[in-house]
């Protein structure tokens, strides 16, 4: 009987979840609300209904979780979340452990993410990569030598919190000029609806894939907002391609599954913002595993915990 893993993706609004064999093949996968309250009892109980019930049809070799928020994955906590009330402090890894007795690995979705798209993804055999998601913020980390940089307090890799611009827009976390706050899909949606606004046209709600949309149809206001919003991105993706040289960026986010343009623009932008010995390679590339990417991350750790694999 081939063994298998037990995966979830903790977000705000849904858990995803799925059964990865361990060749790396997704076979079963389904997702269901995050409870919104009482989360220290409800959370737990939901994942062991979820487990308990596989564990009917499959056999299960080991848990990996991929979760919002900061998490030390060596013990298994969440340290901290704000996209789910009382999460923090839950010992998850821990919990899942003591009623399964199955090894379980917990860690950042952003990082299990990242881990999904070296394994079966879109960067396959590369070991120094930066991974980025574009959404309401700036999403990031950093593999080198393929191994997750986390720092001494497990938050290293906050791309979206690096300034660009000098005393720029103000930011949630009290800084001025990130990243994210130029470079995000929110961005750019907010920064479309500013323009369109000056120009009489009031526009309340607009996604960033039908902002890229109108860019297709050749919208003058749309273009000229995606020409500054790609420059703020390159300008960022410089900065990380001058420190860190990875092999590889990628983008993932719905923004970034719109089709070429997005990822070809950004490439010849870089290109203007780094030094020209940095431009023998296509660095930029999309993310191709999508939502299912913290998925396959969480399998590839709880395998490699598992001694099932080695990098």
């Amino acid at each position: 009987m081939v063994e298998n893993i037990v995966c979830f993706d903790i977000g705000g609004t849904f858990i995803k979840f799925g059964l990865i064999n361990r060749d790396g093949h997704l076979v079963y996968k389904d997702k269901v609300p995050t409870p919104k309250s009482n989360i220290q009892k409800l959370l737990p109980e939901l994942l062991a209904e979820k487990i308990k019930k596989l564990q009917n049809d499959f056999l299960i070799a080991g848990i990996g979780i991929s979760s919002c928020g900061l998490v030390n994955h060596e013990t298994g906590e969440i340290l901290f979340s704000n996209n789910i009330p009382d999460y923090s402090g839950m010992k998850l890894g821990e919990i899942l452990f003591n009623l399964f007795k199955l090894p379980v690995s917990v860690e950042n979705d952003v990082k299990s993410a990242c881990i999904g798209e070296m394994w079966k993804g879109a960067i396959q055999g590369k070991k120094d990569v930066v991974f980025l998601t574009l959404g309401t913020g700036i999403g990031s980390t950093i593999i080198i030598d393929g191994k997750i940089v986390s720092g001494s307090r497990y938050l290293a890799g906050e791309l979206g919190h690096t300034v660009i611009i000098n005393n720029g827009r103000s930011c949630g976390c009290g800084r001025r000029g990130c990243f994210e706050r130029y470079a995000s899909t929110s961005a750019l949606v907010s920064d479309f609806i500013d323009e369109k606004n000056k120009n009489s046209e009031v526009i309340k709600k607009i996604s960033g894939e039908e902002i890229l949309a109108l860019v297709e149809e050749g919208d003058s206001i749309a273009t000229a907002v995606y020409k500054s919003f790609i420059n703020y991105i390159s300008i960022g993706l410089s900065n990380i391609v001058h420190l860190l040289n990875p092999e590889a960026i990628i983008i993932g986010g719905g923004i970034a599954e719109q089709g070429d343009r997005f990822i070809q623009d950004i490439n010849s932008e870089i290109k203007k913002e780094t030094m020209p010995i940095y431009h023998q390679e296509t660095l930029v590339f999309p993310s191709i595993l999508g939502n299912d990417a913290g998925l396959y991350g969480a399998c590839y750790l709880t395998l490699k915990k598992l001694n099932y694999l080695h990098v």
